[in-house]
């Protein structure tokens, strides 16, 4: 019957179309169709478009098909799971991307996300190092003045030698007068001195190489750049050889799959005329080279093991090799200041050298390399970390290779060292004046050439530069109140007028608390016998200054 069944077709004629499905089917095909329609309204699935929410709604309504099917139902559950399948894979690649993006987002934020909560507190710690450090200079340049004031007050039977040997004595570097005169004080100093030259002997033994070397090295390399370069000629030379065997080849390739109505040489006659029209290859063949590409390379993963190499190295306290590890970093993505801060907070380490130096150690020899030198703060907590351990050999080598930004601030750094350690006082005078010249401070750096005991080189300076006003000039007698100084700005030098007044210089000097030098000034003049009614007038205002006159 037809209501159970399919009718029974007899040879020879057309098959029956199967029967309307039964009431059961119905109900569950309008069940279904309702129950999309409330899920999808509910969740306010949008008609069109992937959405998740939709996709799990006919995902169970299939699964409700299948358990109804009878015929149909191992063909519908293979199709389903084939779909789902290629769908996991596609949410898979989409997590994946997601999670490296975030990855990668938070490795590249971490190092600022840890020197946060610590940025308060090395502020203040900062703050309060360097109050103490400018106290401590302070200190002990006022405990400088008050002894070469006690030295110069002693009679001078007691402490120096005889007139007759006066003139053929001079000052030890990083001694002073009465050091230079105590055998106990000779003798350490001669022991340092001895020492320091085993030392130089032991790190030319070990730390140098002869020349010859270098020389060799230099040789080789020129030699290697020289092949290279025949090299590139000659696979020049082949890529344009190829592309043209390659067009005569595509050509009789061509003429072979033809009817070949034409003749062999007039058919590969265009392809000869243009491969002879070749000149040089512009680029490498993508389609022979491209796997080989460096820079196919997946940049971000690149970086992002670099970036997890040195958390790496920095977590199990390996600082030398986290700090070589940014010193050769690519781009330089590491030499910024967020590292220098997590080197800088680092407070328990083993060894004498802290972290911190071991970074600017490493950075600073890199700079050369990479050509280009680090900002002016960088600069600068690396100059006072060197400072901090007595590092000065280091400053010295980072001045003279150019491997600092200069600037002002840098220079008064190495000045005050300069201050506060007397024995190298003559090193740091030099340095800062490299310094000041750079950045353009032509007064502070005639100011260490004079501290130096260099007066000559100093007016040499300030004549070639001609950049010195009244005030620069007032400056250098306020901070280096020297007679020969004096004496060269208030006279003639070189054939170059004098650059300064004696009126001004010996009111400036009466008027900022230098009433000793005005005095000792006035007394040369007035000994050379230069212009005496003119050094009365002046000796007159200077008593005048001293000891002001009172109503009676």
């Amino acid at each position: 019957m037809a209501a159970e069944g399919l009718s029974t077709v007899a040879p020879g004629k057309c098959q029956v179309i199967p029967p309307i499905p039964n009431v059961a089917d119905r109900n569950l095909l309008c069940r279904i169709r309702a129950h999309i329609k409330t899920e999808t309204g509910e969740l306010g699935c949008p008609d069109q478009g992937p959405d998740e929410q939709r996709y799990i709604i006919y995902r169970n309504v299939f699964d409700k098909v299948i358990d109804n099917a009878t015929a149909y139902k191992n063909i519908l559950t293979t199709i389903k799971k084939e779909y789902e399948e290629s769908i996991n894979v596609l949410h898979k690649g989409r997590e994946d991307s997601r999670f490296l993006h975030r990855k990668l987002k938070s490795m590249a934020s971490e190092p600022m996300t840890l020197v946060a909560y610590k940025k308060r507190a090395s502020q203040l710690q900062n703050k309060i190092d360097f109050i103490k450090q400018n106290t401590a200079g302070l200190e002990a340049h006022l405990q400088a003045v008050k002894n070469s004031r006690n030295v110069k007050g002693k009679p001078t039977e007691e402490t120096l030698p005889p007139q007759d040997g006066v003139f053929h004595i001079k000052r030890i570097p990083g001694l002073t007068l009465k050091e230079s005169l105590n055998v106990d004080d000779l003798c350490k100093h001669l022991r340092k001195l001895e020492k320091k030259l085993n030392d130089l002997r032991f790190a030319k033994e070990t730390k140098y190489v002869p020349v010859q070397i270098k020389t060799n090295i230099s040789q080789e390399i020129n030699q290697k750049m020289q092949q290279w370069e025949e090299l590139v000629m000659v696979n020049k030379q082949l890529k344009l050889r190829y592309k043209r065997l390659k067009l005569v080849a595509d050509a009789v390739a061509a003429w072979g799959y033809s009817e070949k109505s034409v003749l062999l040489t007039e058919f590969i006659l265009p392809s000869l005329t243009e491969a002879n029209s070749l000149k040089e290859v512009d680029s490498l063949w993508p389609e022979l080279f491209d796997d080989d590409d460096p820079s196919k390379i997946n940049e971000s993963t690149y970086l992002l093991e670099y970036v997890e190499r040195f958390n790496e190295l920095f977590d199990n306290k390996q600082y030398k090799a986290a700090a070589i590890h940014v010193a050769n970093c690519p781009r330089g993505i590491l030499n910024n200041l967020e590292v220098m801060e997590r080197f800088k907070a680092v407070t328990e380490y083993e060894g004498n050298i802290s972290p911190l130096l071991l970074f600017f150690e490493a950075v600073m020899s890199s700079f050369s390399t990479v050509r280009h030198s680090p900002n002016a703060k960088m600069s600068l907590e690396g100059v006072e970390c060197a400072l901090k351990q007595n590092r000065l050999d280091l400053i010295i080598h980072w001045v003279i290779q150019e491997r600092l930004i200069c600037s002002e601030t840098l220079g008064e750094v190495i000045y005050n060292y300069g201050d506060t350690e007397l024995r190298s006082m003559d090193t740091c005078m030099a340095l800062a004046q490299i310094v000041y010249n750079k950045c353009g401070v032509h007064k502070k750096a005639a100011l260490c050439m004079c501290r130096c005991g260099q007066i000559s080189g100093a007016m040499a300076y300030i004549h070639e530069s001609k950049k010195f006003s009244l005030d620069d000039y007032l400056f250098l007698l306020n901070k280096c109140p020297n007679t020969e100084l004096i004496l060269c700005l208030t006279h003639e030098w070189n054939g170059n007028p004098a650059v300064l007044s004696i009126r001004i210089a010996v009111l400036w000097l009466i008027s900022n608390d230098h009433k000793e030098v005005g005095f000792h000034l006035l007394k040369e003049i007035y000994d050379s016998g230069q212009d005496y009614q003119h050094s009365l007038r002046f000796f007159s205002l200077f008593m005048f200054q001293i000891c002001p006159l009172r109503e009676p």
